[in-house]
């Protein structure tokens, strides 16, 4: 009879990280396709630094008996643990909330915060091979998931089209502004993994990487979505003007600048469904001048930044409570604007802090958000830069990490490159 040490052999040939790393192309796939299996992933992350095996046991599944070295790690890891300020932040805005339902259910989406940061710190740094090749399986993924999308946009063309002269979105497998923002971060990858010659298992995978990434370009102007362009181009200038300063090449530099500014034009010009999308957006905001708009998105995009303010305005040092808060722009839209029955919470994360957590909160946010980058110059590494410029962006037009697709999104990422980027 074998023993579990002979029977479960095969299992030491794992250590903690391989298992980690499956547990992230588990989250990458999770990120488009299930919320179970995102809810799986993070806790297989925390597994792999909570749990350890013995198999001299007959129960091999044991607490990591190096917990306490691990904390004290931790501690010294500043840039990993002031992320999760973004939970306490909610957690301590309890002390004055009443909607003791809501608090929590904010409270349990932003659990991320507090848990992740702790794994990615202490767990050992991701290889070069194992970390690029995480951006490359998401290059893979999405261009699956475009590729689907596409079939079926062409399936349907002139209803989507026409849904789309409505301020409809083309239907992807997840909310279309998170989907732009994972095709954004896609897109960085597939140009930083083509220009340094990644490849898994021979070099043609280059020239595929670059397909792939010119076919998510191409897509993310058919998917028209206004926040993911908008921290595409963003991001892509950002990483120019740091090649530029670092290589002093500043004519290759402005070519780089004017061919980018060149692509929106064109793509407006030859993108059919973009050039519908901006039509849509000027009639939306003629409406919104005129006293007609509610009836219309951008309108009420525009309509949340007031109410947000308006709610801050009252209680500006510490906010209603994170709790709280949509109740408030619930009685808000009652009290001013009792015809309009969609009624929308902020469409911008600083403004949900603010409303929600006050100055003190954006203060802690603020922080939170930017130590990680400017610690030890983390802004050099592209994609962290990249990453944070699109996480950023995003903040200004969607409240972004007020959903769990999100906070997986801001968690994985930053925290992905944080790892990397340790020792």
């Amino acid at each position: 009879m074998p023993t579990l040490t002979e029977k479960y052999a095969f299992l030491n040939r794992y250590n903690r990280t391989d298992y980690a790393l499956f547990f992230c192309w588990v989250l990458v796939v999770a990120l488009v396709y299930s919320k179970f299996l995102l809810t799986v992933s993070m806790i297989g992350l925390m597994t792999a630094v909570l749990f350890s095996l013995d198999f001299s046991r007959t129960f091999p599944v044991v607490i990591n008996p190096e917990l306490g070295t691990y904390f004290r790690k931790y501690k010294q890891q500043t840039s990993f643990w002031i992320i999760s300020l973004l939970f306490f932040i909610v957690l301590i805005s309890g002390l004055y909330s009443e909607d003791m339902n809501y608090w929590l259910e904010r409270l349990r989406i932003k659990l991320p915060f507090l848990l992740l940061p702790f794994a990615f710190a202490v767990l050992p740094r991701f290889n070069y091979r194992q970390f690029m090749g995480i951006f490359y399986f998401l290059l893979l993924v999405m261009c699956y998931s475009c590729m689907n999308v596409g079939a079926n946009y062409l399936l349907h063309y002139n209803e989507i089209n026409e849904a789309l002269g409505k301020g409809h979105p083309i239907p992807t497998p997840m909310n279309h502004i998170r989907f732009s923002l994972l095709l954004a971060i896609s897109i960085i990858g597939g140009i930083v993994l083509f220009i340094k010659s990644f490849y898994w298992k021979g070099k043609g995978e280059r020239w595929l990487i670059l397909a792939i990434t010119i076919f998510l370009f191409y897509f993310i102007h058919v998917l028209s979505v206004r926040s993911g362009l908008i921290c595409l181009y963003v991001a892509l200038l950002l990483l120019i003007l740091q090649y530029t300063f670092k290589s002093k090449k500043i004519m290759m530099g402005l070519l780089l600048v004017g061919g980018l500014l060149a692509l929106p034009v064109i793509a407006f010009k030859t993108v059919p469904s973009l050039e519908t999308k901006v039509y849509y957006m000027l009639w939306d905001w003629k409406m919104y001048q005129v006293g007609k708009g509610q009836a219309y998105s951008d309108s009420d995009r525009l309509l949340s930044y007031h109410i947000g303010w308006e709610i801050t305005k009252a209680n500006p040092v510490l906010g209603v409570g994170a709790g709280d808060l949509k109740r408030s722009v619930h009685d808000f839209y009652i009290k001013n604007y009792p015809e309009i029955k969609d009624r929308k919470m902020p469409h911008n994360q600083f403004l949900s802090v603010l409303a929600g957590t006050g100055f003190v909160g954006l203060i802690l946010f603020l922080l939170a958000f930017f130590f990680p980058l400017f610690y030890r110059k983390n802004y050099q590494h592209p994609l962290l830069l990249a990453i944070s410029v699109i996480l950023l962006l995003s903040f200004l037009m969607e409240n972004t990490i007020e959903n769990a697709i999100g906070v997986a999104i801001y968690t994985f990422f930053m925290l992905l490159c944080l790892n990397f980027r340790k020792e």
